[in-house]
């Protein structure tokens, strides 16, 4: 599998630094194979040559690696806190003890309705997690074609590769 962007880029031209070297080949790998399903493959067999649709390619790699680090961040910074763990899905589930009382016993937990963003909502329900990915390709990839002119979001049958149905 060719890469479509490497750890020099990241750091010099989308100036990241959420990740290191090693972590960055396993994000962008990750990020790589949720851009290939969502743009048909397109990206294997005709790789963009037009500039602005390279960088939009690259550079989406790199958010997705930015944003898949801060997502396992998020996760790892909820399974240490008290209260939480992770359910069987990869969910995290529970609610923050705000209060112990030891004399008969008592706690007191969070109500839950703690300020909600992306990040801790894709944290906690993959379903969320796959939406922001999808967004974070729709929006770099928009009108961005491949090596044949066809843009990297059409869905469609790829002209000159299907076959007639007879």
């Amino acid at each position: 599998m060719a890469q479509y962007t490497d750890f020099k880029y990241y750091q010099t031209e989308y100036n990241g630094k959420k990740v290191t070297e090693d972590e960055f080949k396993v994000y962008a790998r990750k990020a790589q194979r949720r851009m290939d399903q969502i743009t048909m493959g397109k990206l294997s067999f005709a790789f963009p040559v037009n500039e602005d649709s390279v960088c939009a390619v690259k550079d989406c790699i790199c958010e997705l690696v930015d944003f898949m680090k801060s997502v396992d961040d998020y996760r790892k910074n909820l399974n240490d806190s008290a209260g939480y763990k992770t359910g069987e899905n990869g969910e995290a589930i529970g609610r923050i003890i705000t209060s112990v009382t030891s004399g008969s016993e008592s706690r007191s937990y969070s109500s839950g309705s703690g300020d909600k963003t992306t990040l801790s909502e894709a944290a906690k329900d993959e379903k969320v997690f796959d939406m922001q990915i999808y967004s974070v390709i729709k929006d770099n990839l928009s009108m961005m074609e491949d090596a044949n002119g066809v843009n990297l979001l059409y869905a469609g049958p790829y002209p000159g590769k299907c076959e007639i149905w007879e």
